[in-house]
């Protein structure tokens, strides 16, 4: 039996060789034949039925898992890259648009963050009919012109339906001075693209109905017809300015319109001078205060059976009426900071309010619903103008204790 094993492993012998390693071919004795092993013999019926049938080894499949692993590989395709993150600027792009007339460009816009109407500027517009904002994401909506200001050459543009998309902030750093390096959007090839400009200088031009534009921003080019409007962005992707019309302070004479650039303090002014686009809403209106303790916006005014109202907040004047110091955890000292927090907010989940009530502090949760077509009530501060309350009491200062040596 030992003799017949080893005849058997002998012959099977070349067929298990590992690949790599080398191996002495065998010589067979030259005066004796080869021999042929017995055939191994049969297992029993029943064992054989309950075992596998033993699966062949081929020299491929024997050898080590290197070269299969280094075949699987080069089938594999290569890894799909990730898209690189989006910079300030492009991020930006997404928030303006392309105004068309009949599928011809004839300006740009800037979408407004979370309101969702469009300022542009108004001499593109002519008649203002048949205008159309092409998203960046390609969608087409009409659009008609809400309010616009002719000194300034502004207007604000309301899109049919109420769909949300993504808006620009105005910049809040101080205005560049010249030299300063902004970035100019235009349309080229169909497309929006950024450029880098330099800023000239600012001067005193002669606005629509005569209007004195003080700090308008000089350009240091002239850009194409189809790019008024379009925003000034600063590095952060913020709007610093928006190209318009205006006649030179120098023609006497008559009006040749040049491009210049509304500061945002001229943005702002118009935009507080148009209504507030109705959505989600809280039903109340703050201003800025110093608590002493802590900055914040005090409650102003409140609207009847509103969110805010609801929630118990009380508005009236130093004293008497709630500070809000933080909305979501993001504190809040003024009137703008309150705004951009309760527009960031998502308005399906409630709004969180830190508040200052009578010396302590509680919070709240809000949830915003429409807004009615109903005005805002309880105007408590403007009731009580000729009956002012006192200011809040201070603490006495610590008074020093009586010297025994008088």
């Amino acid at each position: 039996m030992k003799a017949r094993t080893l005849l058997f492993s002998v012959a099977l012998g070349p067929s298990l060789a590992i690949p790599g390693q080398v191996h002495a071919a065998p010589t067979a004795p030259s005066a004796v034949a080869p021999v042929t092993p017995p055939p191994a013999p049969k297992p029993p019926a029943s064992r054989a039925a309950s075992s596998p049938a033993p699966v062949p080894v081929t020299p491929a499949a024997a050898g080590s898992s290197a070269p299969a692993s280094a075949a699987a590989s080069a089938k594999l395709k290569p890894e799909a890259k990730l898209p690189p993150a989006k910079t300030a600027l492009e991020t930006a792009l997404l928030g303006t648009v392309r105004l068309e007339r009949a599928g011809r460009p004839i300006g740009i816009g800037t979408l407004l963050s979370g309101d969702g109407r469009i300022l542009t500027a108004l001499s593109p517009l002519t008649h203002g009919n048949q205008i159309d904002a092409r998203y960046a994401e390609g969608q087409l909506v009409h659009v008609k012109i809400g309010f616009s200001d002719r000194g300034w050459d502004l207007a604000l543009l309301i899109p049919d339906g109420d769909a949300q998309h993504a808006g620009l902030k105005a910049s809040r750093d101080p205005a560049p001075t010249p030299g300063s390096k902004l970035h100019a959007v235009s349309i080229s090839n169909n497309k929006l693209v950024t450029s880098e400009l330099v800023i000239k200088g600012w001067s005193t031009l002669r606005g629509g109905d005569s209007a004195q534009l003080i700090d308008a921003l000089e350009l240091p080019f002239a850009p194409k017809a189809i790019d008024i409007g379009a925003p000034l962005l600063d590095d952060k992707g913020e709007v610093v300015a928006v190209i318009a019309r205006a006649c030179s302070a120098r023609d006497k004479a008559g009006c040749t319109l040049l491009p210049y650039g509304a500061p945002v303090s001229a943005i702002r002014s118009f935009l507080r001078s148009v209504p507030v686009r109705r959505g989600p809403w809280l039903g109340l209106e703050v201003v800025s205060v110093d608590a002493g303790i802590a900055r914040g916006v005090r409650v102003a005014a409140l609207a009847n059976e509103g969110p805010a109202w609801n929630a118990g907040l009380r508005a009236g004047p130093p004293g008497t009426a709630d500070v809000v110091i933080a909305v979501d955890g993001t504190p809040v000292s003024t009137s703008e900071a309150f705004s951009d927090a309760v527009e960031a907010h998502a308005p399906s989940v409630p709004l969180r309010l830190l508040l200052l009530s009578g010396g302590r502090y509680r919070e709240v949760a809000l949830s915003m619903s429409d807004k009615p077509d109903v005005g805002m009530q309880g105007r408590e501060d403007r009731v009580i103008q000729s009956n002012k309350a006192p200011p809040w009491p201070r603490p006495l200062p610590p008074s020093a204790p009586p010297s025994p040596h008088r």
